[in-house]
């Protein structure tokens, strides 16, 4: 955890934050976000709204008072988003600490815990969401889980001097082998302390796709340099009803990625799947996980092809060739 300690901690103050009337009744309505322009002061002081003059460090406290100094949320500051407060709790005081973010990540993973208690069962899961920012009233924070692997993704930097935190609370919660950061794009030109696109927050490096279950079906994640985490988790239900629906069918796959879809049709029991997406990377990836079932009957007796190329065109060439599927 050497780097996690080498990472600035947030500060001790507390920023006192006013906000429009509008903002308020959002806020007290449970919403995730203050926006720049809707802080009318900060400190006492009103304060320009560009990122480049507003006060406070990323990852500082925010409390939001109303006029009569009642509290109404606290969040973590970012004064280089527009969104300028991620809210992080509502209606009453409470201290924000290591032992708040440990209950929270609790509650989080443990909305979870049918698909952790799968792992056991005849369709196994081990990749999905454990954490899901706003949803889990963790705003620019999200958390997935391939198997042993813990991928973090930050939406802000102000959850940086929190990662002390919030790692050994999720190791707690999900023994894991590594931890692996991931950043949004806007975070890119931001400072991070040393922080990178895929560093190595906890563990041993990754250094190769990272193998995890779904509905029982294999599958790799490039958790360093794959699109989102790695794979589109979210899917995971859609791609089951798609290979429900898939016995005896020819199926397209457009904007394949790398073949969830895919995979899911032809352990459906679909005669023949094409995957179309514009990325070589993509359809090599999409290729060997459908080799990754092949011990599935399904799946070795489907016709698997790729195509690499731009969806809408392959379409109409698909079209004026009379395809169907």
């Amino acid at each position: 955890m050497t780097l996690l300690n080498d990472l600035p901690r947030p500060g001790s103050a507390r920023l006192a934050v006013r906000v429009t009337p509008d903002a308020l009744r959002r806020i007290r309505g449970g919403h995730p976000w203050l926006f720049d322009g809707s802080i009318t002061t900060v400190n006492g002081s009103s304060v320009p709204t560009t990122s480049a003059t507003a006060p406070g460090t990323a990852g500082d406290l925010a409390v939001i008072f109303d006029d009569e100094r009642r509290f109404a949320a606290i969040g973590l500051w970012d004064p280089a988003s527009p969104i300028r407060v991620k809210l992080l709790h509502h209606g009453s005081p409470t201290t924000i600490d290591a032992a708040w973010f440990a209950e929270r990540l609790a509650t989080a993973v443990g909305r979870r815990r049918p698909l952790a208690e799968s792992a056991t069962g005849p369709a196994p899961t081990t990749g999905y969401r454990l954490v899901h920012g706003e949803n889990d009233a963790l705003p620019g924070l999200v958390v997935d889980r391939y198997g042993h692997v813990l991928v973090v993704k930050l939406y802000s930097a102000a959850w940086v001097p929190h990662l002390a935190d919030v790692v050994p609370a999720l190791l707690r919660l999900v023994p894991s082998r590594s931890v692996v950061l991931r950043l949004a794009r806007a975070l890119s030109e931001q400072p991070l302390h040393g922080l990178a696109e895929g560093t190595t927050l906890h563990g041993s490096d990754v250094d190769a796709p990272v193998p995890f279950l779904e509905h029982g079906l294999h599958f790799e994640a490039d958790v360093l340099r794959g699109q989102k985490t790695g794979f589109f988790l979210d899917q995971r239900d859609n791609r089951a009803l798609v290979g429900a629906a898939s016995s005896g069918a020819r199926v397209l796959d457009v904007f394949s990625c790398t073949g969830g879809f895919s995979v899911h049709a032809a352990a459906g029991g679909a005669r023949s799947v094409l995957s179309v997406d514009s990325s070589p990377a993509a359809t090599l990836a999409a290729r060997a996980n459908m080799q990754l079932n092949t011990d599935i009957a399904a799946v070795a007796a489907c016709r698997h092809s790729v195509t690499v190329g731009e969806a809408f065109g392959v379409l109409e060439d698909l079209g004026s060739q009379r395809g169907r599927f």
